[in-house]
């Protein structure tokens, strides 16, 4: 028997299909409606993976890091104060590969939703988590964000 992880999907596959799926609640509820949906669902998310882990910021951005990471959304996320820098993102591919630039689909408003509710659960205070800038490069994309 195999010790690797069998999976029907991958995350390059899970990640297309949250993005067909933000792409018809658009069609349902335009566009500034899926965002906020979507920063909503990833906010609610967030705050229950914080529950119950009281502490600064550094242990709330270390959650979300991880968080990343071990879903394979991410290579890795570098936190600096109020700042985060995210390498290998595949959501960030496979958006570019639909035309959509990094930072402007739902899928990232999750993903800054997740940020602000685990950081509201864990240290109490409230943030607002947006995106600075993409860069794509041979190894993939670099995303800034800030809050």
């Amino acid at each position: 028997m195999s010790d690797q992880k069998s999976t029907a999907m991958t995350t390059r596959d899970f990640v297309n299909l949250l993005a067909d799926l933000a792409e018809q609640i658009e069609l349902l509820i335009g566009r500034r409606g899926t965002l906020s949906v979507f920063r909503y669902a990833g906010k609610q998310m967030g705050k229950r993976m914080g529950a119950n882990q009281q502490g600064d910021e550094q242990l709330a951005r270390s959650i979300v890091a991880q968080f990343f990471r071990e879903k394979e959304f991410m290579d890795d996320v570098v936190l600096v104060g109020e700042n985060a820098e995210l390498s290998g993102c595949r959501i960030g591919l496979v958006l570019r590969e639909r035309g959509i630039q990094a930072g402007t689909h739902a899928l990232c408003h999750f993903g800054f939703g997740l940020i602000d509710g685990v950081t509201e659960s864990v240290t109490g205070k409230k943030i607002v988590t947006l995106h600075v800038a993409s860069e794509y490069h041979e190894n993939g994309i670099t995303c800034q964000e800030t809050w």
